[in-house]
């Protein structure tokens, strides 16, 4: 396998090549790494970082409660000392023709929603929505949902937290100047799902684009592939704007999460003495990008198939920022 070490800016990638394949597995599983050494480290202590793993748990178990996809996801949970960065994620690519990405997503359609995005009129349009020279990119999460790539046991993902701030771990029970554990844990590991924006940053020296960039939308035909304002979650082509974006162009943060509002743990920048929930508009999301609600038609057994590429992305990309009531 060959490999090249890429860094562009301040995100750092892995290019490499790889054919799919490896065992088939059950229902939607989460496989955590705990990378204990790193935590303690980082200045943890024994019973935190035991906290940490049941945290860590129940936040994954809430996905798997609500998505029902044949696959297992695997992440690496770690810290670093300090309180540089609340929630980091580094997530693994793959790079598919869009009409493939697109072919996928209209197979693995399972609820209403579904059906309304990739159907007339929907988000996932027939045609490629970007003119130029560009590349398309899904999480490798993302892809085993999606039946684009087979099932595997190797890293999908690593979610690093700062070991330096003040934790709830039972989201419960969050106190002040405390953030909820859970939600942070959540909002990373959706990234590693593949929650992640594109909007044409360069990866290996071409724009890119993630499928999460199909449902960014302004207004009723009108997309909003780029990192600014006033761009919305959107399945049916901009007709309903569900929920504001990021400007990730004047707040810093991700152009993929929430722009803020209500308590979520999607919301770009995390906030003390709050829980931050998976809301009904997040498991909305997920299951826009190719996860299948619990109550669907199991997903098909699929093929293998050879990858063209693959690439870890790595994002700092959750901030913290002090309760204001």
């Amino acid at each position: 396998m060959s490999k090249a070490a890429i860094r562009i800016g301040n995100t750092a990638m892995l290019a490499l090549a790889m054919t799919a394949g490896g065992p088939a597995f059950g229902a939607l599983v989460f496989t955590p790494n705990y990378n204990d050494a790193a935590m303690s480290a980082a200045g943890l202590t024994a019973g935190q970082i035991t906290s940490v793993h049941t945290a860590f748990a129940a936040a994954t178990a809430l996905f798997a409660s609500n998505f029902n996809d044949n696959i297992h996801i695997n992440i690496t949970v770690t810290a670093v000392a300090g309180t540089g960065t609340l929630g980091q994620s580094n997530t693994f690519l793959n790079s598919f023709s869009y009409a493939a990405i697109r072919a996928a997503l209209i197979a693995d359609s399972k609820t209403a929603n579904d059906v309304i995005a990739v159907g007339a009129g929907g988000s996932v349009g027939a045609a490629d929505p970007v003119a130029t020279a560009h590349n398309w990119w899904v999480s490798t999460a993302q892809a085993k949902a999606l039946g684009l790539i087979a099932d595997n046991a190797t890293t999908d993902g690593t979610f690093t937290f700062g070991a330096g701030f003040n934790y709830a771990f039972d989201p419960n029970s969050v106190g002040v100047g405390q953030y909820d554990f859970q939600g942070v844990a959540m909002h990373e590991i959706s990234e590693i799902m593949g929650r992640i924006a594109g909007v044409g940053i360069s990866i290996g020296g071409s724009p890119a684009y993630l499928a999460s960039d199909l449902f960014r939308y302004t207004g009723p035909g009108v997309r909003g592939l780029t990192n600014g304002g006033g761009i919305s979650f959107s399945e049916d082509g901009g007709a309903t704007l569900v929920k504001l974006f990021n400007n990730n162009a004047a707040n810093g943060g991700d152009a993929a999460d929430w722009a803020g509002g209500t308590n979520d743990s999607f919301n770009a920048f995390g906030t003390t003495g709050v829980k931050s929930p998976l809301t009904a508009v997040d498991l909305q999301i997920m299951d826009a990008i190719g996860y299948d609600a619990a109550a669907s038609v199991p997903e098909p057994t699929t093929g293998l198939v050879t990858l063209s590429g693959l690439v870890a992305l790595g994002f700092l990309r959750r901030r913290a920022k002090a309760h204001r009531p």
